[in-house]
């Protein structure tokens, strides 16, 4: 290798490392603020998940966090619906399995219950709101900044371990009992979301599975449909509900590995 290739070599190096701080830095204000702003609005929820949403989108904007592709044509509002719903259908799946596991080893009990559609429908929005959060500021941040920093599959992980980061943050924040079933569950998630991302290159399909699979494992199991209550004890979660059992943490684990391997596999085409 000559003098000049090693320069380059070296000189593009240190432009990556900049680049990955300056979104990390960045990227951890917008979290900050995302955080105040929910504070300070959180006897609002619609209002601030709202509110939210929009500045975690302006900032990641600023970043360069692109919910598509920016390397491919802009695309149109039907294939933009096609991949959210593509990414619905997943996480209706994922939650089907998470749940039908939970049924079958006693984690989760069935309750007879009348169906509340409001429920469902106010269930629905505050998920969409809270996924179009999350994935720009959990997902989106951290795959931009350590896109050339990170192999494939730790790139993965990083993206879990901010999502352990942040709902470690609510919670502490809320001065509640941090469940280590909580966290792997959210850690979980956080993988098979951003092996979404990679799928995709972009947020579409990862957003439409996000925000499904909490309905499905919320607001349709909490009422909205059916009446599925977590057994006592740690495999149900108890009043920590579904996702604070180890029932969940073990169904999340094939989940997560078939998304990952879905999500390596694109990445060598």
């Amino acid at each position: 290798m000559t003098n000049k290739a090693a320069v380059a070599i070296g000189a593009d190096a240190a432009a990556r490392l900049r680049d990955a701080s300056k979104v990390i830095l960045w990227g951890l204000l917008l979290y900050g603020a995302v955080a105040i702003v929910g504070a300070k609005l959180s006897t609002r929820s619609f209002g601030a998940l709202a509110v939210q949403m929009v500045l975690a989108e302006w900032g990641a904007g600023r970043l360069a966090v692109s919910w598509s592709d920016p390397a491919e044509d802009v695309p149109t509002a039907s294939a933009i619906a096609t991949r959210a719903g593509r990414g619905a259908a997943l996480g209706l799946l994922g939650a089907g399995f998470v749940v039908l596991f939970a049924l079958a080893t006693h984690g989760l009990s069935v309750h007879a219950s009348s169906p509340a559609l409001g429920e469902l429908g106010i269930a629905l929005v505050t998920a969409s709101l809270a996924a179009a959060r999350d994935e720009v500021l959990l997902r989106g941040i951290p795959l931009r900044a350590f896109r050339h920093a990170c192999p494939p599959l730790l790139l993965l992980l990083v993206c879990g371990g901010a999502a352990v980061a942040a709902r470690y943050g609510v919670l502490t924040a809320g001065g509640d009992a941090v469940a280590p079933a909580d966290l792997l569950v959210t850690g979980f998630l956080g993988v098979v979301f951003a092996s979404l991302w990679v799928k995709d290159r972009g947020g579409w399909l990862a957003f439409g599975a996000h925000a499904a699979f909490y309905v499905a494992t919320g607001g349709v199991i909490r009422g909205g449909l059916f009446d599925l209550r977590a057994s006592a004890g740690a495999w149900g979660g108890g009043n920590g509900g579904l996702f604070g059992s180890l029932a969940m943490v073990l169904a999340l684990v094939p989940v997560a590995a078939i998304a990952m391997t879905w999500s390596r596999r694109a990445q060598k085409r």
